[in-house]
């Protein structure tokens, strides 16, 4: 280490540190020749907030109103979860954050020590989850990050999840990529950064073959329910009518699964791309009076409506759709209310 501010050798060190060195040698407080590198000085102070999780008891259970799974699917969920008789609760009935396959992984994962009791908690209630809404024929599971976070949280009376005891998306997120290291998921495609919004993608997962196998279900019959709904797949409909696949072919899991996040990805770029849209054509309508807002909001709507539709569209239908949207984007006035 050539570093002349934090030296590890005497050699390093410069003509007065060097006697001074010496010295300390010759009166018997140094005894290697090794210095130890000066500590970093920074700014960084522990703060008084706490560390504790916000959510330190996340519960995930199938509402009644759900279509009740089939197949190995249906006996995954099963396994993981029971439902009282008399009562008709739900509760956990194994616990996946004990199972074997975490204990003789952990050098693997990076892990030395087991999950802690927050962390378990987790893990336990993200099983039933995952495979609530894991696809049949892609195993991917068909919700991103922000969203399995917000079906984790714990929730009011109206459904709106709380934020003091929310599970955050970045711990979820942490989770997740443990669970890669296990072997048990995988991500359906690469982090890709949205550098117009300055935030990452959508990020999808996908239950593996080893998932699967701690989860107990019979992998082949698993694996000829997967072939099944393969071949009656949107994807594959959607390759045959492109005539890139025919109709006597089968298509793959992976060519599945990679189709499918690319049109998710697709639908998050547009939807970010329309949503900053907004935001900025509000941003510049603000500063206009009322009149000039509805005009200038009426000449947008007449440039992206269909043209056969736009052909017989009156000043008095555009001004309509114009208040209408002004007051969606939060600009409408309450003198001029939307009729």
């Amino acid at each position: 280490m050539n570093n002349s501010h934090n030296p590890e050798h005497w050699s390093q060190l410069n003509t007065e540190e060097q006697i001074r060195f010496w010295q300390g040698v010759d009166d018997g407080n140094i005894y290697s020749f090794l210095v130890s590198p000066e500590k970093k000085r920074t700014r960084r102070r522990r703060g008084e907030h706490s560390t504790r999780t916000k959510c330190e008891n996340p519960a995930w259970f199938r509402p009644s109103h759900y279509k009740k799974l089939g197949g190995q699917l249906g006996y995954a969920y099963n396994r993981l979860v029971r439902k009282d008789p008399e009562t008709g609760v739900p509760s956990l009935r194994i616990h996946m954050s004990r199972h074997p396959h975490y204990i003789q992984g952990r050098i693997r994962a990076g892990r030395k020590n087991r999950f802690k009791p927050e962390k378990a908690r987790l893990v336990d209630s993200l099983w039933p989850l995952l495979v609530s809404f894991c696809d049949a024929g892609m195993h991917t599971v068909g919700m991103c990050m922000s969203r399995l976070a917000r079906e984790l949280s714990v929730k009011d009376v109206k459904g709106n999840v709380i934020k003091e005891t929310e599970v955050t998306v970045s711990r979820l997120s942490r989770v997740i990529a443990e669970q890669e290291r296990y072997g048990t998921l995988a991500r359906s495609a690469e982090k890709q950064y949205d550098h117009l919004t300055k935030t990452w993608l959508p990020k999808y997962v996908w239950i593996t073959e080893v998932g699967f196998n701690i989860l107990g279900v019979d992998l082949m019959k698993l694996a000829k329910e997967q072939e099944k709904a393969l071949r009656k797949s949107e994807v594959r409909q959607q390759l045959i009518e492109e005539g890139l696949m025919e109709e006597w072919e089968d298509i793959s899991p992976r060519t599945a699964r990679k189709r499918h996040a690319e049109k998710l990805t697709l639908q998050a770029i547009k939807y970010r791309r329309e949503k900053a849209a907004k935001a900025k054509r509000a941003k510049r309508l603000a500063t206009l009076p009322w009149d000039a807002q509805v005009e200038a909001m009426a000449e947008h709507i007449l440039k992206t409506m269909p043209r056969e539709e736009a052909y017989y569209a009156t000043k008095d239908r555009l001004d309509k759709l114009a208040i209408q949207q002004l007051y969606q984007m939060e600009l409408y006035q309450s003198g001029a209310p939307p009729n």
